[in-house]
């Protein structure tokens, strides 16, 4: 459903003294401009800030008076549509996702106005946790900042992302009337923060974590093969990063695959397990040549293992043939092979 915002707002501010409302209109953007600061409004008219703030009450007060007055059904078809709109996403809405569900992009300022005009809608005001929101129920811009207050010492003592189920504990706790508990409200609730994210799994986090909001290709990357379970070759890596972005609030876009295998070789949390194929350290897989593996799990081991147990144990650690094993095997300068053929490092 669409309305005429623009002409709907001209009727009501059309009676206002001329100054008063182009003031008006200046101030909340109706003249197809941004919106214009107190300030910016004082030096264009040449009266002080004070005098401007006075101007925009007076002319919103006397607007006001004409919404509570006017029967017209456009109006108040109007008003109930903004009504029935907060009703379907559970009494409050992030004001720019407002105007996205009403299809008024176009006409912003035009909604915000009529928004501020009716004594049922209440916004909140952005701050450094929250964008600014609106609401149809007095008692919500309240209780969302205490909401994201104890959700953000639940995230913080955890240390890590939580369900969507522990954030409706946490939320039912807080919010006990039985109309605010739906699932839409909650929903609400999350997009109006800006401290939160919800990571790939699903799983909300802090925002500024990188496991639920990475921002260079290493640690998209380390995500990538975490959320896989398994070594990847990095062009592998690459596409699952693609596919993965929206699920990160990122537009989907290409990655190049030279650039990721770039990123992985710098980092210390990657292991090169064979040829272009990385895997974490913290599965267990050591740095190194295939060498270097060899001489690590025969050490670890306490020596004198079997041909057949260091291919077995190698492979385990590096996706490489078994002669490319028997190969280094050879280095007689590293490995010492006894009368019963058993392998061990060199220590002379």
């Amino acid at each position: 459903m669409t309305f005429p915002y623009h002409s709907i707002c001209s009727d009501l501010i059309a009676p206002l003294k001329p100054r008063t409302r182009e003031i008006l209109a200046m101030r909340f953007g109706l003249n197809e401009e941004a919106p214009k600061t107190l300030e910016a409004i004082g030096q264009e008219h040449q009266i002080t800030r004070e005098r401007v703030r006075q101007i925009v009450e007076e002319g919103v007060s006397v607007t006001q008076e004409r919404v509570r007055s006017n029967q017209t059904s456009s109006l108040q078809e109007v008003y109930e549509y903004f009504s029935e709109t907060f009703e379907s996403v559970g009494y409050l809405k992030r004001e720019d996702l407002f105007v996205e569900t009403l299809n008024a992009s176009s006409t912003v300022s035009h909604v915000v106005f009529l928004l501020s005009l009716h004594e049922e809608f209440h916004r909140h005001k952005e701050t450094e946790e929250l964008h600014s929101f609106w609401t149809n129920r007095r008692e919500i811009p309240e209780k969302v900042p205490m909401v994201v207050r104890e959700i953000y010492q639940l995230m913080k003592e955890r240390g890590s992302s939580i369900t969507l189920e522990e954030i409706k504990e946490v939320y039912l706790r807080i919010v006990r009337e039985r109309h605010l508990s739906s699932h839409q409200t909650l929903s609400s609730v999350l997009e109006v923060t800006k401290v939160f994210a919800q990571g790939h799994d699903g799983r909300w986090g802090l925002r500024e974590w990188p496991e639920v909001n990475p921002r260079g290709i290493r640690e998209k990357a380390y995500i990538a093969l975490k959320h896989t379970g398994r070594p990847l070759h990095f062009l592998q890596v690459a596409r699952l990063i693609e596919d993965m972005q929206e699920s990160w609030g990122k537009q989907k876009k290409r990655v190049l695959p030279q650039t990721v295998h770039n990123e992985l070789i710098k980092d210390e949390r990657f292991v090169l397990v064979g040829r272009g194929v990385y895997g974490l350290v913290e599965w267990g897989y050591r740095p190194g040549t295939v060498k270097d593996v060899m001489a690590s799990i025969i050490s670890k081991y306490g020596g004198s293992m079997t041909r057949a147990e260091i291919i077995e144990k190698t492979l385990e650690q590096r996706s490489v043939k078994e002669s490319t094993i028997l190969l280094n095997l050879q280095d007689k300068n590293l490995f010492a092979r006894n009368e019963k053929g058993m392998y061990d490092i060199r220590r002379d």
